[in-house]
């Protein structure tokens, strides 16, 4: 059985998450609109940039964001600071959001995986920069030195599969073909999340290490 910790943090998190992507989806008519259009941008369009990674695709597509969340949110819980997730949360929906603007070739956007690209690769670098004397526990467990090797190791693990990921999908005409989803993917919002994500990430990680009460937090 969970912990009531866990109910009230991760849990809570997860279930927000899913409520608003669930929630704008099923909404009538706001996918339509919020989704990213090229022409739209150019007549004024500028905040569809953010809302249009609110919405998807279809059905499938909300449900794996929001289970790919759920799972990171539950991975991570306890072991990277609630900031530290939140920047690279924020960190990957601006990157996705510079990126889609900037490219001519992106006439259409919609989705949350560039942004949480960006939040697995922010969390998995929070990681490798803690270690022994940080304040992070786990269900009141504090991690000995072996420990802290174990996740840093995991997290190197993470932050490799993910690059080969990125360096794999990096193919110009993988972005005609359909995915397994039934649509082709934007690669390039995925590569953009995550880079922007783990920026987000150490610089917040940095703050939070050089701040005095840094101590006292977890």
């Amino acid at each position: 059985m969970l912990a009531c910790s866990r109910l009230t943090g991760s849990f809570r998190l997860a279930l927000a998450f899913a409520a608003l992507m669930l929630g704008t989806q099923l909404w009538p008519g706001l996918s339509d609109l919020w989704r990213f259009s090229r022409s739209a941008f150019e007549g004024g369009s500028w905040w569809q940039l953010l809302t249009s990674q609110w919405v998807h695709l279809s059905g499938g597509h909300v449900a794996v964001n929001v289970a790919c969340m759920a799972l990171m949110l539950f991975a991570f819980d306890q072991l990277v600071d609630k900031c530290v997730q939140i920047a690279a949360l924020l960190g990957g929906y601006m990157g996705v959001a510079i990126v889609i603007a900037m490219d001519p070739d992106c006439g259409s956007y919609a989705g949350a995986s560039g942004a949480l690209h960006g939040f697995l690769a922010g969390n998995a670098m929070s990681l490798l920069m803690g270690g022994p004397g940080q304040p992070a526990t786990r269900n009141n467990h504090s991690f000995s030195n072996r420990e802290w090797l174990s996740l840093r190791g995991l997290a190197w693990v993470v932050l490799l599969v993910l690059i080969v990921k990125l360096v794999v999908q990096h193919d110009p005409g993988s972005r005609s073909i359909p995915g397994w989803l039934g649509f082709p993917a934007y690669y390039p919002a995925h590569e953009a999340g995550a880079v922007s994500g783990l920026l987000a990430a150490v610089i917040v990680s940095m703050l939070h290490r050089g701040s005095p009460t840094n101590g006292q937090s977890s």
